[in-house]
């Protein structure tokens, strides 16, 4: 094996705490939902039928480990996908699985 590996370094970890976050059913929908544009909460509550309670619990979840980003005007608070994240999301899973190229 490789000393290099991801596998046995600290690179791992940010790669299971995502992988951990969004495979809980819910919070995988509202990233879903949110691929295509921003939302507001009230727009996620409708489509998904979560109580609005469970609803922010994700949100407030989702964007902590910084998948998402929240932008309040007036009384409403839209969410939108972190590109930026889910790149470096993604290039750490190439990594992992691919091996570094």
């Amino acid at each position: 094996m490789k000393r290099n590996c991801p596998c046995i370094n600290k690179e791992l970890k940010p790669v299971a705490a995502t992988l951990k976050t969004i495979t809980e059913d819910n919070r995988l929908r509202i990233i879903c939902l949110l691929l295509k544009n921003e939302l507001c909460v009230c727009e996620l509550t409708e489509a998904l039928g979560l109580p609005h309670n469970l609803l922010l619990h994700h949100l407030k979840t989702l964007t902590a480990r910084g998948l998402i980003k929240k932008r309040t005007a007036g009384k409403y608070s839209y969410y939108r996908l972190n590109k930026l994240a889910f790149a470096k999301f993604k290039k750490q899973l190439a990594m992992l699985f691919e091996g570094e190229k």
